[in-house]
């Protein structure tokens, strides 16, 4: 637990988020899952922690370039790590996301890279989200 709280440290001093218990709790606990996290899975982990202060934890953290959101369009928000060149105003996640049909996990393929599109003339471009959905390796 020490080594994760010194990264969590780290990191957050890195990207410039002032220092809480709460951050240290949430960041902890993101550093150790091998998939996306969302609101409802925090709070029931951290059952005295408010629903606001974790939501507000969430968005600090991905205005800094820690987190970024994997939205479904269909049900909640995820949020899982963002590289370490991520900043408040460049994130550099651009990997597609397996969405588990069967447990409902989100996972990043961080080693596939979603390609440049080139886009109409005219177009401004704010994200680009692939996510490839069917059974994980755990569930087939």
């Amino acid at each position: 637990m020490n080594d994760i709280r010194t990264h969590t440290d780290q990191i957050l001093h890195t990207k410039a988020v002032r220092i809480t218990p709460m951050r240290q709790l949430l960041l902890d606990y993101i550093l150790t899952q091998n998939q996306a996290v969302g609101l409802n899975e925090l709070e029931a982990e951290f059952p005295k922690a408010d629903r606001i202060t974790i939501y507000r934890t969430l968005k600090t953290f991905e205005e800094k370039g820690i987190l970024h959101s994997i939205e479904q369009g269909h049900s909640e928000v995820q949020y899982a790590l963002c590289h370490e060149e991520c900043g408040p105003e460049h994130h550099v996640d651009r990997h597609p996301h397996f969405a588990c049909e069967r447990c409902g996990r989100i996972i990043c393929l961080e080693e596939v890279f979603i390609p440049r599109v080139a886009i109409p003339q005219g177009f401004i471009q704010h994200d680009v989200e692939m996510t490839i959905k069917g059974v994980c390796g755990e569930c087939g």
